[in-house]
């Protein structure tokens, strides 16, 4: 079901409870919120064109109000009422496999996550480069290459840019062919060399830098496929404060990556890539990644610029097996106090959850793989090389937080969303899982309730870990009706302190970010 955005916006009526005078700020959600253009239907969720939520609060009052990233390819099909693109995981062009031959172009849908950092609201898709969006209104801005330091382009690299210009010119006459001349994205969209940004950067919190990582495949006639990833760490003034990259054979499906005082920290997930049916027209891009049965996973410790070990020596790249697991998404990851050990806490799958409703028969969508996912602890022990790993909590996890105050340090907390199937209790509540005392408290919203990605937010001037509030979208597919609910992070299970009705149903999103600035109206 299609999402009208609302530009205009409302004061949300509270039907439960009150909001906290103190909670002063602004919530923005992303998710995909489009799934028809003109009479053509998008394939799946995921390729629905992303809408931008913002809730901002002021004075125990909360105003909402949401508006559609307008990507170049979000113009353009708005303009022609017709699938001109094709998605990540499913959409194709009308015409069959013939009209999606040797288009290598994947719509920037922006849906997954939105930052506000360093007075800037961006959206995130990582296929693609992120939009600029204005804070208070919403409303695209163009773009965002943080000062020019991100390449524009698909991110592929063959190998000189001779080729790179060869290829974005095939491709370009490719979008002409199909149909799309009067219509089509900047040239520059369609160019190889690109650099595609992670949706999930990080702000270190005892730097105070944003923390993220770009990506390019790389292939050429004489070398493999293989994958570079760019770290970036920024100022609040986007200035580039370090930067460094990694080379990683094939592609690795990552998402997410988390980071301590010393190190960048990623699993290389053990998949492997066909992207012959995605040059041919038979399937999308993520259809096209599959899971390699019995390969371990790969725990890479990346060095930060700059850090030395003890006796003042660069230190080196770290690289640990694991077991077969595929991991989307981290809450967090420290070291101890000597640097021996480090710590990271995520969420592992026991194989790769199909995303894609493809052409691909021996890729199906298996509910006990998708109901797999389970936050455990890895410790890497850098004397050793050796992995301990333990599970935190025992029931299916995912979309986890913390407290960002403590990233890149030693949390406590973790949030997440729970999925329960139970008899007369399909729902999905939010879970506080306590790491140190191996205890969970979890609230459930009811039966066909469905809460989303839950957001901390720190009480002012408080020093516990756990004195605020998580902030979640709660969605009954009974009734279609959307909340906002507020629930007290220190007695996740005494339910909601305050909830706040959206006059229409609202994507179900996918990530969200805080800021502490309120943008309601008449407040400068």
């Amino acid at each position: 079901m299609d999402t009208e955005e609302d530009l205009v916006g409302y004061w949300m009526d509270c039907d439960w409870g009150r909001v906290p005078n103190e909670l002063h700020g602004t919530l923005f959600r992303n998710g995909p919120g489009k799934f028809t253009v003109g009479t053509d239907k998008v394939a799946h969720p995921y390729d629905g064109d992303g809408l931008i939520l913002s809730i901002t609060f002021r004075d125990g009052r909360a105003f909402f109000h949401s508006h559609f990233v307008r990507t170049a390819e979000y113009v353009a099909e708005s303009q022609e009422q017709r699938i001109m693109f094709r998605g990540t995981f499913a959409t194709q062009r009308r015409g069959g496999q013939g009209q999606n031959a040797l288009d290598l172009h994947v719509k920037n849908t922006s849906n997954t996550n939105v930052v506000c950092w360093g007075g800037r609201l961006w959206t995130l898709f990582e296929a693609g480069q992120p939009y600029r969006l204005n804070p208070r209104t919403l409303e695209t801005e163009g773009m965002e290459t943080l000062d020019g330091q991100l390449r524009v382009g698909m991110p592929f690299d063959m190998g000189s840019p001779a080729a790179n210009r060869a290829l974005g010119s095939f491709l370009t006459g490719t979008q002409e062919r199909l149909g799309n001349a009067h219509f089509m994205p900047p040239t520059e969209l369609l160019a190889a060399g690109g650099d595609a940004m992670t949706a999930h950067p990080h702000v270190d919190s005892t730097t105070g830098r944003l923390l993220s990582f770009s990506y390019q495949v790389t292939h050429s006639f004489t070398k493999p496929m293989g994958t570079t990833l760019t770290f970036w760490e920024y100022t609040p003034e986007f200035a580039v404060a370090a930067k460094t990259t990694f080379e990683l054979a094939g592609f690795p499906f990552l998402h997410d990556f988390a980071f301590t005082a010393n190190y960048y920290v990623i699993y290389e997930n053990p998949v492997k890539m066909d992207y012959v049916p995605y040059i041919t027209g038979k399937a999308p891009a993520a259809a096209c990644v599959h899971w390699n049965e019995g390969k371990p996973a790969l725990l890479h410790l990346i060095p930060r610029p700059g850090r030395t070990d003890a006796q003042g020596r660069p230190l080196q790249h770290r690289s640990f097996t694991a077991p077969s697991m595929f991991v989307f998404h981290h809450a967090n990851a420290f070291e101890s106090e000597d640097g021996q050990h480090i710590t990271i806490d995520s969420i592992h799958y026991d194989s790769m959850p199909a995303l894609s409703l493809d052409a691909m028969a021996e890729q199906q969508i298996d509910l006990n793989v998708a109901l797999s996912s389970r936050l455990r602890r890895v410790e890497a022990d850098l004397g050793t090389g050796t992995l301990r790993m333990r599970k935190l909590y025992s029931d299916p996890l995912e979309m986890v937080v913390i407290n960002e105050s403590l990233m890149g340090t030693q949390q406590r907390f973790v949030y997440g969303c729970q999925t329960i199937l139970q008899p007369n209790m399909a729902s999905m509540g939010i879970v506080k899982v306590d790491t140190s005392r191996g205890s969970a408290a979890v609230w459930q919203p009811g039966h066909q309730k469905y809460a989303l990605e839950p957001k901390f937010v720190g009480r002012p001037g408080s020093t516990q870990e756990d004195d605020g509030w998580l902030l979640t979208v709660v969605f009954d597919s009974a009734t279609l009706v959307c909340r906002l609910v507020i629930l007290d992070a220190r007695d996740v299970e005494a339910g909601p302190v305050a909830t706040l009705r959206f006059r229409q149903p609202v994507p179900s999103g996918l990530h969200g970010c805080w800021t502490a600035t309120s943008y309601a109206p008449g407040v400068v």
